[in-house]
């Protein structure tokens, strides 16, 4: 009975192992098996069936080509803070109600598949109509305060280093992130300026040979994206007969330069009687758009929307250049630019 026994042992320690060989194949290979199986019965994983939703990448034209015009209101202020003998002074001056229109060009040099971009905007044009005001404070209270007529020029450009990533199978969508570099500036002239306030009393005096100039720059990085959404799809292959555009890039760092001539400020040098530097990081402006486009042919778009752009600095530096000689240093507490308009564009695409 013993031989017996060791063999009825040994058979089940050889069925445990070979259960136990099993059970490390099936946990070392289920990949191989499931694919084994697959081919056998294609339809039976519904997980390998599933398309991708998206791919890196869009279809699209090695060079775009856009003209348009740019009609838009902008207003702006600036703010410094001084210590008199009474205590802390502040000036204020605001640029409102300026209307502007400007031509715009845009280029956009593409990978074929859309990998990388390089895209590229600028616009210069007039500012006219704005009012303004200057306004001093002592210890708080008011103490003068003008307003006068602006008018000017305006421009700004901007370059973007893109990529994209598009809906899979028909285009219905396409995301692009960029990083890039936008510029923006404003010389303003003023003219025709009036006393509102003198000396803390209100009064109406006209301010004879007013001709004083501000110049400002913005610089700020952008950081953002481009999105496309095709609304109705097109009667021949690569054409969107209309689609929904936007993008928006964010400034995470920003660099304020002004400049100032004041006319009639004996005590002032004359160029510049100021100069403003600020240089600003947070996210404290953005450029916003959105516009419809319509596609009536492979080659060409036009285009029609809004767009937004602020930007805003703080905790700066006011240098002041007096006749004397002096160069007095006081704290520019902010600086701001708001403009928004409408823009029509025709784009070929090539």
């Amino acid at each position: 009975m013993r031989p017996h026994k060791k063999s009825s042992i040994a058979g089940n320690q050889k069925r445990v192992i070979l259960m136990l060989i099993a059970a490390l194949f099936l946990w070392a290979f289920p990949g191989r098996l499931l694919s084994a199986g697959q081919e056998a019965n294609p339809v039976s994983n519904p997980i390998i069936e599933k398309k991708q939703s998206f791919v890196w990448g869009t279809p699209t034209e090695t060079v775009h080509i856009g003209l348009g015009y740019l009609f838009s209101r902008s207003e702006g202020s600036w703010e410094i803070s001084f210590p008199e003998e009474s205590g802390l002074g502040r000036s204020i001056l605001r640029f409102q109600e300026m209307r502007g229109a400007a031509p715009l060009a845009a280029l956009d040099i593409n990978h074929p598949r859309g990998l990388v971009s390089l895209s590229l905007e600028y616009s210069k044009g007039q500012l006219f109509n704005g009012q303004g005001t200057d306004t001093d404070y002592q210890s708080g209270d008011l103490y003068h305060r003008s307003r006068f007529d602006v008018d000017g020029e305006t421009a700004f450009w901007l370059i973007d280093l893109q990529t994209a990533f598009s809906s899979a199978g028909k285009q219905r969508w396409v995301l692009k992130p960029f990083l890039g570099w936008q510029h923006y500036e404003d010389r303003l002239k003023m003219t025709n300026g009036c006393w509102t306030q003198l000396y803390g009393e209100a009064t109406q005096i006209e301010i004879l040979g007013l001709d004083s100039r501000y110049d400002f720059t913005w610089d700020a990085l952008r950081i953002g994206a481009k999105g496309e959404i095709e609304l109705l799809e097109g009667f021949h292959q690569r054409t969107r007969s209309l689609i929904i555009k936007s993008h928006l890039a964010l400034f995470p760092y920003i660099e304020y330069r002004g400049r100032g001539v004041w006319n009639l400020r004996e005590d002032f040098k004359k160029d510049p009687s100021f100069i403003h530097e600020a240089d600003t990081a947070g996210i404290l402006g953005l450029d916003w758009g959105l516009s419809l486009v319509y596609k009536p042919l492979k080659h060409l778009e036009f285009e029609g929307g809004g767009r937004l752009i602020t930007f805003y600095a703080e905790s700066g530096r006011d240098r002041t250049y007096f006749s004397n000689g002096a160069v007095v240093d006081v704290t520019l507490e902010e600086a701001r630019t708001l403009r928004t308009g409408l823009f029509l564009k025709i784009t070929g695409r090539f």
